[in-house]
């Protein structure tokens, strides 16, 4: 049985070919933030406006 180290368990990912990609998801994320964060009646701390991400989005 082999043993899977740190630096093999995920491969490397090249970050400056979808970096426009990640730039994009990034600001759309943040919109639907602010939209549910204006929609939600106020708690203390925000606690109403958790964003939860699952493994299909």
């Amino acid at each position: 049985m082999s043993t899977v180290t740190r630096d093999d368990a995920w491969p490397a990912l090249a970050t400056g070919d979808w970096q426009p990609t990640r730039d994009t998801l990034h600001m759309w994320l943040q919109v639907v933030g602010k939209i549910r964060m204006a929609q939600a009646p106020m708690l203390n701390h925000w606690w109403q406006v958790p964003l939860y991400v699952s493994r299909v989005g």
